[in-house]
């Protein structure tokens, strides 16, 4: 929603087409963000509560003493507790029910109360497949689509939003058994610098790890125009024969929510305003409208959406090579290049002799920054433009761990 924040901001400061404004450092207009799904699985659930922020913010600010509850028809309330960086969570486990109705309740320290319009869950569908096909995409590059196929179960099923999450293992090209140990390092010693730097056995796995990436774009179907309410050969995502997350086993866990009419015109607007690529060329929408707002007299702008769904979700795992079994394995994610350097460097702290040094910076240098991986303890073909004694190469070609968890997942299947 990070897209919203700069449009919304940048829509208010416009004060004129015609007269010549300066735009510099604006402020930030005190938004409260709502992030909110309710679904019919058994757990505690979630909602996320920010705050707008200016073009030079590097953060997102959240929200930390609010009060936050769901309220029922039936007058039960479920109250929620903050648990860190902006997100409440249930008190206790439930479930959404069909012939409930549901409303987010939020109190922030300023007084305002924000309250949602009673929702309810809307009917049932099943995710039935969920499947790779090799394809050309619409510019004619060799890939992999994700599709799903889906039926409804009962209810009103006709919106869908999709999320996916995409766990792929990553094999470091570079990895050796041994790695570099530094210690009692000064760099300013004199008149030579002080050091202990051993070859070790590595004492963590580094030579295979996993990254896992949630999706980040709104993705949704509107079957109401379809002679057949299922849903078949619906693309989730495409993954070019290059991508590196592709290059050896992948997998991808798809959550389907069937959301109610209101729902699905809040996230089509939310995706089109995130997409646009001049705000300037299109219509100037004001605020994005959601089904939350302020009580009482009081006009607290606020964006967001407390959602209640039903959802089904299914995983798909497969290998580079069951898909693509002619074509090479993609290039790993940093060019990687066996090199050496002298293993020295001259005392930071000295003032005699020369101080300009025409070499690549030091294997001491670049084992205290962290930024190399052993090996070869030899360099019999003198390799760099100043030759050391150990070969090397860049942290995340021999650790894997620089680019993802050397933890495999519990859902991992080989």
């Amino acid at each position: 929603m990070k897209k919203v924040f700069y449009i919304v901001i940048l829509l208010l400061g416009m004060v004129s087409c015609v007269e010549e404004v300066f735009i510099g450092e604006q402020e930030a207009v005190d938004l409260l963000v709502v992030e909110a799904t309710l679904t019919d699985e058994f757990k505690t659930h979630q909602v996320r509560l920010t705050r707008s922020f200016g073009f030079g913010a590097d953060s997102v600010p959240p929200e930390t003493r609010a009060q936050v509850s769901l309220e029922l028809n039936s007058g039960s309330t479920i109250a929620f507790t903050h648990s860190g960086d902006g997100i409440y969570t249930s008190d206790r486990a439930f479930a959404a029910e069909s012939g409930n109705t549901y409303e987010l309740i939020i109190g922030t320290p300023d007084g305002t109360i924000y309250r949602s319009t009673p929702e309810e869950l809307p009917g049932t569908a099943t995710i039935d497949d969920l499947y790779a096909v090799r394809e050309n995409n619409e510019n004619g590059t060799d890939g992999v689509f994700i599709y799903v196929d889906g039926s409804p179960e009962q209810g009103s099923a006709d919106y869908y939003r999709y999320e996916y999450e995409e766990t792929y293992k990553i094999i470091a090209p570079f990895w050796t058994p041994q790695d570099f140990l530094l210690t009692d390092y000064d760099p300013c010693a004199l008149p030579t610098i002080t050091y202990n730097l051993e070859i070790v056995p590595r004492e963590e796995e580094q030579q295979v790890c996993f990254q896992t990436v949630p999706s980040s774009r709104v993705i949704q179907n509107d079957v109401t125009t379809l002679a057949s309410s299922r849903i078949e050969r619906f693309p989730i995502r495409f993954l070019g024969a290059t991508d590196f997350m592709i290059s050896h086993r992948y997998s991808i866990l798809v959550r389907q929510y069937v959301q109610s009419p209101m729902a699905f015109s809040y996230f089509q607007s939310l995706e089109s305003f995130s997409s646009s690529e001049n705000v300037f060329n299109s219509v100037q929408p004001g605020f994005l409208t959601g089904n939350i707002q302020a009580t009482g007299n009081s006009e607290a702008p606020v964006i967001g959406f407390f959602e209640v769904a039903t959802v089904s979700e299914q995983r798909l795992f497969f290998n580079f090579e069951e898909v693509f079994p002619d074509l090479e394995t993609p290039p790993y994610i940093t060019n990687c290049r066996v090199t050496s350097a002298l293993l020295e460097h001259r005392s930071y702290c000295a003032t005699d002799g020369p101080g300009a040094n025409p070499c690549p910076i030091s294997i001491v240098e670049r084992v205290n920054e962290g930024s190399i991986a052993l090996y070869s303890t030899e360099n019999q073909e003198m390799l760099g433009t100043c030759p050391g004694p150990y070969q090397f190469v860049e942290r995340p070609c021999g650790d894997c761990t620089e680019l993802g968890s050397n933890e495999v997942p519990g859902f991992w299947i080989e």
